[in-house]
């Protein structure tokens, strides 16, 4: 018995070879993968416990093996992994020696290491270090994280499905936001939207503010009570299969002052020309400059990156823009298949925010906006 996979074999048979590739490319006879996100492009296993140490061991040649805590190893990789291989690690034997056993058996010496894992930490590597003092231990950062920047068709069918989600989720919040309620209101039905739609547990909470909060970056619901006059910032992901996609938009409580009238007019119109510079063959730094002299030109400066990539999403965050983003001077070369969110707010410190975003993707000739909600600011 085994959960349905999100993929056929063939998908993980490519990711595998192309992940080898490049280990060749570099030298390496192993490697050593500890980012959750990268786990579960090569092998489909994915837990809620992605804090507990977890590693793929991967060799140049022969087949991979999970390393996971004894009670996952016997009651969730077997039904939940493309990697028929399986080792276990436990209060007896810690993970740092059964990771030690997993490298002497692979018997390569240049061992490649996910430096920038947040889930591999400086006192594991010197552990490991002490542990194999003859191996020569390298960055093998970057190995996989560029494959997964393009996406497969099957990898954007579970995207637009995250959107379908999202904006579930999106209709509930904007639905109950109304003078008299609370933020946490919101916050509830927001949740239970996206819940009923289908989707998976989110790697970032909604984002769920009102009034001179929603000039607060990466902030939840405080328990506020909606005012006339207020606007509401909502941004919120949904997942599908760990795969994401995020939606940003403004509710208007009552009438709200005509500058803020003024800013949702340009934030809409900065989306269009984000949307409008996305293309194959544009670098990333031209259309964050698209977007920049968009914002430039009504005298706002943009103080961030125009967009990330979205993809595989695992706590702490819901975007993959440590492998690719919409950056200054980034060169980086647009390709069809590539999926960014492109969140555009007029974020001023202690004063209301009106913003809106959409999650797109780069095809053969242009953009296409998967999320298709409304795109306007919403009246109450």
């Amino acid at each position: 018995m085994r959960e349905e996979l999100p993929f056929a074999d063939t998908e993980f048979d490519a990711r595998l070879a192309k992940v080898r590739a490049t280990m060749a490319q570099r030298g390496l006879d192993t490697l050593v993968v500890t980012s959750p996100e990268n786990i579960y492009y090569l092998s489909a296993f994915h837990t809620a416990a992605y804090d507990l140490r977890q590693a793929l061991v991967v060799p140049i040649d022969g087949a991979p093996t999970l390393l996971n805590i004894i009670h996952e190893s016997e009651y969730l990789v077997p039904f939940r992994s493309w990697i028929g291989k399986r080792a276990a690690y436990s209060a007896k034997r810690p993970f740092l020696d059964a990771l030690k056993e997993l490298l002497d058996e692979c018997g390569g010496k240049r061992i490649g290491i996910e430096k920038t894992s947040f889930f591999f930490t400086i006192r594991d590597y010197e552990g490991l270090r002490l542990r194999m003092p003859t191996a020569e231990f390298v960055d093998g950062s970057g190995t996989v994280d560029p494959h997964r920047a393009v996406k497969s068709p099957a990898e954007i069918a579970y995207i637009r499905q995250a959107c379908r989600v999202v904006e579930a989720g999106m209709r509930a919040g904007v639905d109950a936001c109304a003078a008299g309620r609370f933020d946490t209101d919101v916050a509830a039905d927001v949740h239970a939207a996206i819940f009923r739609a289908g989707g998976d547990y989110m790697s970032y909470p909604p984002f769920i503010n009102a009034g001179w909060y929603t000039c607060l970056v990466h902030n939840t619901w405080s328990g506020k009570q909606l005012q006339p006059g207020e606007l509401v910032f909502l941004e919120i992901s949904g997942v599908v299969k760990r795969y994401g996609a995020a939606l940003m938009r403004s509710v208007a409580i009552g009438k709200v002052p005509e500058e803020m009238e003024r800013r949702n007019r340009i934030v809409h119109e900065v989306v269009e020309a984000t949307m409008s510079a996305i293309r194959p063959g544009t670098t990333s730094g031209e259309v964050n400059q698209a977007c920049a002299s968009a914002f430039q030109k009504h005298g706002y400066t943009m103080l961030k990156r125009a967009g990330y990539s979205m993809g595989i999403n695992f706590p702490p965050g819901w975007s993959e823009g440590e492998i690719l983003d919409l950056s200054l001077d980034n060169p980086t070369m647009l390709q069809s298949g590539m999926v960014f969110h492109i969140p555009q707010p007029y974020r001023m410190p202690g004063e209301q925010t009106v913003s809106v975003s959409e999650t797109v993707l780069v095809t053969e000739t242009g953009c296409e906006a998967l999320t298709q909600f409304p795109r306007e600011l919403f009246r109450k």
